[in-house]
């Protein structure tokens, strides 16, 4: 169990402990389900810097050089990647000229649209191997390994400095994110820009979103957890933005400390409003946990309700959040007879911890569940528009945060 924090190496202090876990990100075939082990998840905040951590790290090897999760699947997300690029065109010049390096580029959706609607040289690193096909069918170099400081001499060695690096919903997955900042720093050119995605931990606070507790997320970042990051590796936040993603997150752009990028005055805005929401007193994550063991009562007591009531369950999102949720609160195939997910590598599996069979959202309209509990409830706009006929034939979606509530 890690005792240190991962950002600034001071003493954690324990919140909250959860009972053995699997992974959230292991989808099992039928055979596997037996053999399926089960890890201690804690959370902790550092004493001193309170930055908010889990302490149980698992090998990244285990948990990432078979990844099922595809950024291609999303709309919503190619739409988000849309709206990164046209503000690096605006703000800081990408163009056909520009070199981009992405970390963790996933199946090389973000690279591709990059080199279709700029012409920008694009490479990639990810230690998903299943990946690397479908990043290579959109023509796109990827490396297949992860990022580190030591990495990052042998790419400069051999591609030169970038214009851009990018790194979108990784910095939390990483036990040492020191090493990826100083690896971003010798990569990019003096002039460069450094674009980091993250869920925003006020919105994690403020609205419960206690799914966002598992394995692979190590870390959940404020301004402030940011900030520390970049002092330490000679980086500065040069401007924020909050995003429609994960739930909430914020959209950071940096760049090396001593070139003249004049900070925007959003960055003082944002750190003030997480002091005012207590993100950094001990009490706030003490109160948090109870936060948790009450939404977990309410949403257990909603689907007894329903169960009891002879409606049929099923859930929508095959996301490692919603893996989460299940898990912590104890939602298995007693309560939810399938899970829909449009993801071919999922499809015909069954999820880690609650072993329910998932599906292609096709069987919607023919199996008629009269309740979907929606895991991706992030995506709640683009999934309710999907499924508009399931909805109009009397279908109900329940979104489980900030309290569990029936999507209107």
């Amino acid at each position: 169990m890690k005792k240190r924090c991962r950002i600034c190496n001071n003493k954690l202090i324990s919140i909250l402990s959860f009972s053995k876990v699997a992974l959230s990100g292991s989808f099992l075939k039928k055979k596997q389900i037996k053999k399926e082990k089960k890890y201690p998840l804690s959370l902790a905040v550092c004493k001193k810097c309170k930055h908010l951590q889990i302490q149980n790290i698992i090998s990244p090897k285990k948990l990432f050089n078979y990844y099922e999760w595809e950024t291609g699947v999303s709309k919503s997300n190619i739409n988000l990647i849309v709206s990164l690029l046209s503000k690096l065109n605006k703000q800081f010049q990408l163009n056909n000229n520009s070199k981009v390096f992405e970390i963790a580029s996933n199946d090389g959706t973000l690279l591709r649209e990059i080199k279709n609607r700029y012409k920008s040289y694009a490479l990639g690193i990810d230690p998903a191997k299943n990946l690397i096909n479908i990043s290579n069918k959109k023509k796109i170099n990827t490396i297949v390994d992860f990022f580190s400081y030591k990495k990052s001499k042998m790419i400069k060695k051999k591609y030169m400095s970038f214009d851009f690096c990018i790194a979108r919903n990784v910095i939390a997955h990483t036990s040492n994110p020191n090493d990826i900042f100083k690896g971003v720093f010798n990569l990019l050119n003096d002039k460069g820009i450094f674009v980091i995605e993250v869920p925003h931990l006020q919105n994690i606070y403020r609205d419960n979103q206690y799914d966002n507790i598992f394995h692979e997320h190590i870390g959940f970042h404020s301004l402030k957890s940011l900030k520390n990051l970049c002092k330490k590796n000679n980086l500065k936040i040069i401007d924020v933005e909050k995003i429609d993603s994960q739930g909430g997150s914020l959209r950071c752009f940096i760049s090396k400390k001593n070139y003249n990028f004049k900070i925007h005055n959003r960055v003082t805005l944002f750190f003030k409003k997480e002091v005012e929401a207590g993100l950094f007193k001990l009490k706030t994550w003490i109160n948090f946990s109870i936060k948790i063991k009450n939404h977990k009562d309410k949403l257990n007591n909603l689907l007894k309700k329903l169960k009891k009531n002879k409606y049929s369950i099923s859930a929508y999102g095959a996301s490692g959040k919603g893996q989460a949720l299940l898990q912590i609160c104890n939602i298995s195939n007693n309560f939810i007879d399938h899970i829909y997910d449009k993801s071919k590598l999922k499809q015909g599996k069954y999820t880690p911890g609650t072993h329910i069979k998932i599906i292609d959202p096709k069987y919607i309209n023919i199996n008629k569940p009269d309740y979907l509990l929606l895991l991706s409830w992030n995506l709640a706009k683009e999934i309710a528009k999907q499924e508009n006929k399931y909805l109009n034939n009397n279908g109900k979606i329940i979104i489980p945060f900030p309290n569990p509530h029936q999507l209107r």
